[in-house]
């Protein structure tokens, strides 16, 4: 067990539930972090071609990012970067994926569902189009943003970041960052713990997670890198 406060996640090695044996959904979920402190889990899902998710509702509220592939709900086709944001106990769907498709889901609350038949009077649950969002310079991280997800998920907030290749970020930030998901290119950790921290590269779908201990590490970016942000503000 680490004593770092930096944890990672390789997606070779990640726990994977079939959930079709679990709730007759033809998908697989694979568990990167569970923080029940915070009520906050994260998690790789995985629709294969052709399939499709029911009409459903959380407890929980969720904020799930296209990563692969392509989900059609509302008559909107989504792709890579774009978010589907469901605030607790709102129906939403059906998504199909017609390519099939790789999702990550961000939960605060139970990330269990149920099926429902019908959407409420009055949808609150948004679709966001990551193409229409513009990028900004972020001098304290050396990097350019797009903000995805900034309201609606309590505490969370989601960001999409490219990294030039030669960059460095050093990890706890102003804004902590809780969460980095690598959506392409590679990313190299130092730290004052090093016999703790990984010392191949991490690669696309790898992840790490940082607790409240605040520990300090550096991330090196020999190429250009892209990564998924989520921060528990």
């Amino acid at each position: 067990m680490p004593t770092t406060g930096i944890h990672v996640s390789r997606v070779a090695t990640i726990p994977w539930e079939d959930r079709i044996n679990v709730d007759n959904w033809p998908s697989q979920a694979g568990m990167y972090h569970h923080d029940p402190d915070n009520a906050f889990t994260l998690r790789l899902i995985n629709y294969p071609f052709g399939s499709t998710e029911p009409r459903h509702v959380h407890a929980g509220s969720h904020a799930t990012t296209v990563l692969r592939g392509k989900a059609i709900v509302d008559g909107l086709t989504l792709g890579p970067l774009d978010v589907i944001l469901g605030p607790s106990n709102e129906p939403h769907g059906p998504l199909h994926y017609p390519e099939g498709c790789r999702l990550l889901s961000a939960f605060q609350g139970s990330y269990y569902h149920s099926e429902v038949q019908q959407l409420s009077g009055e949808p609150q649950y948004r679709l966001i189009r990551a193409a229409q969002l513009d990028w900004n310079d972020d001098p304290v991280r050396g990097c350019r943003v797009k903000t995805l997800v900034d309201h609606g998920l309590g505490r969370l907030q989601v960001e999409v970041a490219a990294f030039e290749a030669g960059a460095t970020l050093a990890v706890p930030v102003p804004r902590r960052t809780q969460a980095l998901l690598v959506i392409s290119g590679s990313v190299e950790l130092s730290g004052n713990r090093a016999d703790e921290l990984p010392q191949a590269p991490l690669g696309e779908w790898d992840f790490v997670y940082l607790d409240d201990r605040g520990d300090h590490a550096l991330l090196r970016f020999g190429q250009a890198t892209t990564l998924l942000m989520l921060t528990l503000r």
